[in-house]
């Protein structure tokens, strides 16, 4: 953990209340998002048990599936609820025009975005995918509505996985991302407690007396999927083996009065959830949104566009594990959403990067002297207008020379060391600015600082280009490919025949 996450989270034990860690939002809110709770039922075959879903704070609807029996009927209610909001995504395209390297094309003006509560949620969410888009298509209603379904939790669980992503995102990562409790970070999974501490009711004192009174077990209710072993016992188990009883002796009215009681018993169970999803939605819609935040949008409606493209187009089921290039693929593009993420956060919030100032990847202080007429020749021989400046910082400065820095001030600039000096208090660093300045023709004042300007610099992101990775069939057989050739033993058969 880095020395400023655990100061805040001291000081949120010692005040007891949460502390900002974020002063901007960094990932995209919709205006209409679709809230999703999720419970299963215990042991291995975690049979989705009900789901609570909508956009509408005062009307969520209630899925149930029946303690025993087939969950098709449910599954189907679920996935005509899914895909009527994914459609609706689709109403409306915008064009955009060719650029040179793209052609011209057109893209959704919206994207789905699933909140769920935890990261528990979404993994849950994921096996269900995983099962439900292999089942096959038959003449049964809802078939075809739960096989989409699967491809389409599919498609919001990978994009989960990238780093920057908003189409699905766990609640308690989000406000973790933005505020820090005086608590565990694995009690920071707990949604209840979590905003106890972030937001507390009038009445408590407070966020560590609401958190404590959010953890009573009279009145605690875990987020799902799983749920507490204690509700199971006394409230679960007796409605199952009523409903099982009157199954077994074929009464449909018993069993109808069951399913009824069984809805009244888990509606009960999830509204404080749902009221406190909600909540939370609210207090991270009223952050200021980040600058970058709206480009990662438009990728986001992008790749939900190609999505839905491959799913007219194609829509064969994504295979059950990817083969050694597509988990390569995978990887990079994870990789470089994390650091596009991380140099985008640093740019446009200053506590972020205060963070990466305790860790040595940034530092911060004055500019002391500027040298703006400083050139070199290139290799072409050509001269190049190199301006120069000195940064005076109190800062660690474990960085070698020629270490290429950024600044937020002017995102597209680039800053190299030429030279690390201690001094008696400060460090004096010599910085050459190496893009974003113009040319000696048409120079780019802008980019030099005035004397006395406070710059915070970080590392900047290496300049990221998709590696070329081979095609499956090129790949070795242990890898996917096909398989090793098989020695010919034809010619010693015949030599041994003829013997």
């Amino acid at each position: 953990m880095i020395r400023l996450t655990s100061l805040l989270r001291m000081r949120a034990a010692h005040t007891g209340n949460a502390q900002r860690a974020s002063q901007l939002r960094h990932l995209h809110l919709s205006d209409q998002p679709l809230m999703l709770l999720a419970l299963k039922q215990t042991g291995p075959a975690a049979r989705p048990l009900a789901v609570m879903l909508g956009t509408d704070p005062h009307r969520p609807r209630l899925l149930l599936a029946p303690p025993s029996g087939s969950t098709a009927p449910m599954l189907a209610a679920l996935a005509d609820a899914v895909t009527a909001y994914i459609d609706a995504c689709q109403r409306h395209r915008e064009h955009l025009p060719a650029t040179s390297n793209k052609p011209a094309r057109r893209r959704f003006t919206d994207a789905p975005q699933i909140l769920v509560p935890n990261p528990q949620t979404v993994q849950h969410l994921k096996d269900l995918g995983d099962d439900l888009r292999f089942r096959s298509v038959d003449e049964s209603p809802g078939s075809r509505a739960v096989q989409r379904l699967g491809h389409w939790l599919t498609y919001l669980t990978d994009r989960a996985d990238l780093p920057g992503s908003a189409a699905l995102i766990p609640m308690t990562s989000f406000l973790g991302m933005h505020w820090v409790s005086g608590q565990s970070p694995q009690e920071d999974e707990d949604l209840a407690t979590l905003l106890a501490w972030i937001d507390p009711p009038r009445h408590a004192a407070s966020g560590r007396y609401a958190a404590l009174e959010a953890e009573d077990p009279a009145t605690h209710r875990p987020a799902g999927p799983a749920t507490d072993a204690a509700f199971d016992n006394d409230h679960l188990a007796p409605l199952f083996d009523a409903y099982a009883r009157a199954r077994r002796r074929a009464l449909g009215q018993e069993q109808t009065h069951t399913l009824q009681e069984l809805d009244r018993l888990l509606a009960t169970y999830l509204q404080p959830t749902w009221d406190l999803m909600w909540q939370a939605y609210t207090l991270l819609q009223a952050l200021p949104e980040a600058k970058s935040t709206a480009r990662r949008w438009d990728h986001e409606r992008t790749a939900f566009t190609d999505e839905c493209t491959y799913l007219t187009q194609d829509g064969r089921p994504r295979p059950a594990r990817d083969n050694a290039v597509a988990a390569a693929v995978r990887l990079a593009r994870m990789e470089h959403a994390a650091a596009a993420f991380a140099a985008e956060r640093a740019a446009d919030d200053p506590f972020v990067r205060s963070e990466l100032r305790t860790t040595g990847k940034a530092f911060g202080g004055p500019v002391t002297i500027i040298d703006p007429e400083h050139t070199l020749r290139g290799p072409s021989g050509r001269t190049q207008w190199r301006p120069r400046l000195t940064v005076s910082t109190s800062d660690p400065v474990p960085m070698e020379p020629g270490q290429l820095l950024a600044c937020h001030t002017h995102r597209n600039a680039r800053y190299k060391i030429c030279e690390v000096t201690p001094a008696d208090d400060d460090t004096l660093v010599e910085l050459e600015i190496t893009a974003g300045m113009g040319t000696m023709i048409r120079p780019n004042h802008a980019v030099l600082p005035e004397v006395g300007a406070f710059l915070v610099f970080t590392v900047a992101p290496d300049h990221y280009r998709m590696p070329e990775f081979p095609a499956r069939d090129q790949t070795p057989w242990t890898h996917g490919g096909p398989p090793a050739a098989q020695p010919d033993h034809s010619n010693e058969d015949e030599g041994e025949e003829e013997q």
